[in-house]
């Protein structure tokens, strides 16, 4: 890939909800890029976040956004959004880095990867678990061989009372639950849980087969797939079991979502356990190790989940400018993650466990 010219790469924005403060921050006093236009179909939204952004076009719609001389566009819109927008911005010869999951389906993201190499630009899938510190310590841990062969690693999924945590706008709640409803792809195993099987699939590699137990509740913020019970294996024989439990009374502490997850890693000469990422509900360390009957604990590890979306945001804007295209994810991983999401919703559907790689589906891939 070419390097950009030496200035700032011109950067503009698809989608300016929730997490659109935190994307801003990997761009305060950046010296790689600046954010040039916004683009969110609520105009009076965009026009008072551009006010914000000195030399900032506001853009009524995505054809006006792809008018800017953009080197790079942030697509932030609706899952069902992405797969068109992401082709439209390779066609105008943009860089694209789209929120997770990349696509609705595998047709999709087969589309958008052969657009990017079609034009010779860069496709990233933002995943911000693989800029956590306490994640990347365990990856380190694990590649040491610190607990020898990793054999089973147990997630949790912990999802509390959104109305005491960060305030999300409603249409965020309707579109999400429409997914649900339209394709049967929940917020919590299918959006959420792309970053729990995005870390799965860096840890272990990749899948065999997949089996999933998914119950459907309704709350005042539309379906919610919990209780589920979801399991895996990796070909290199990690055993995976996931759980994920919506508990609406329920305080979780933190400074964003009212998410709350856990990864504990067994190997057979240890165990390495991550307690928090988006919230920070258990007084424990961020990350312990187990080995030879002796415990160490990691205390200075930063575990403020905003930050790991700044440090994903200033690799990707280094990486575009010295000509690297190996940021994570790339567009094939985004596809692995994917199509693990999808394997996981047809299992559910089915009653059956579903092997790897997917065979076509009209509904799924």
């Amino acid at each position: 890939m070419t390097a950009v010219p030496h200035r700032k790469i011109r950067v503009g924005f698809a989608g300016l909800g929730r997490i659109f403060s935190l994307h801003l921050a990997g761009y305060a006093n950046s010296p790689d890029a600046e954010i040039a236009a916004l683009f969110d179909p609520d105009f009076e939204r965009c026009a008072a976040e551009a006010a914000k952004l000195p030399g900032a076009v506001a853009c009524r719609d995505y054809a006006a956004l792809l008018e800017q001389n953009l080197d790079l566009i942030e697509i932030l819109s609706p899952h069902p959004y992405h797969a068109d927008q992401a082709v439209a911005a390779f066609a105008r010869g943009a860089h694209v880095s789209v929120q997770k999951p990349m696509a609705m389906s595998l047709g999709e993201a087969d589309r958008m990867i052969a657009a990017a190499d079609a034009a010779g630009r860069t496709l990233r899938v933002f995943e911000n678990f693989r800029f956590l510190p306490a994640l990347i310590k365990a990856k380190e841990l694990l590649d040491a061989g610190a607990i020898g062969t990793p054999r089973h690693c147990r997630l949790r999924t912990l999802a509390g009372d959104p109305a005491r945590a960060w305030a999300v706008a409603g249409d965020t709640w309707k579109w999400r639950a429409q997914v649900f409803e339209n394709h049967q792809l929940g917020r919590l195993s299918f959006d959420d849980g792309h970053h729990k099987m995005a870390a799965a699939l860096w840890f272990f590699g990749p899948v065999r087969d997949v089996f999933a137990f998914i119950d459907t509740k309704t709350t005042p913020f539309g379906a919610i797939d919990s209780p589920a019970s979801i399991m895996w294996r990796h070909r290199a024989g990690v055993h995976v079991i996931w759980d994920i439990v919506h508990a609406p009374e329920m305080l979780v502490r933190t400074d964003y979502y009212s998410l709350d997850e856990s990864f504990q890693i067994t190997g057979e000469n240890g165990v390495i356990e991550v307690t928090r990422a988006t919230g920070r509900m258990l007084d424990e360390p961020v990350l312990t190790l187990y080995r030879d009957g002796e415990v160490r604990a990691f205390h200075n590890i930063e575990t403020d989940w905003g930050k790991s979306f700044a440090a994903a945001t200033r690799a990707l804007a280094a990486g575009l400018r010295e000509g690297r295209d190996d940021v994570p994810l790339s567009g094939a991983q985004g596809r692995d993650v994917l199509e693990l999401g999808l394997a996981v919703a047809r299992s559910a559907a089915t009653g059956r466990a579903v092997a790897l790689p997917l065979s076509e589906s009209p509904n799924n891939t």
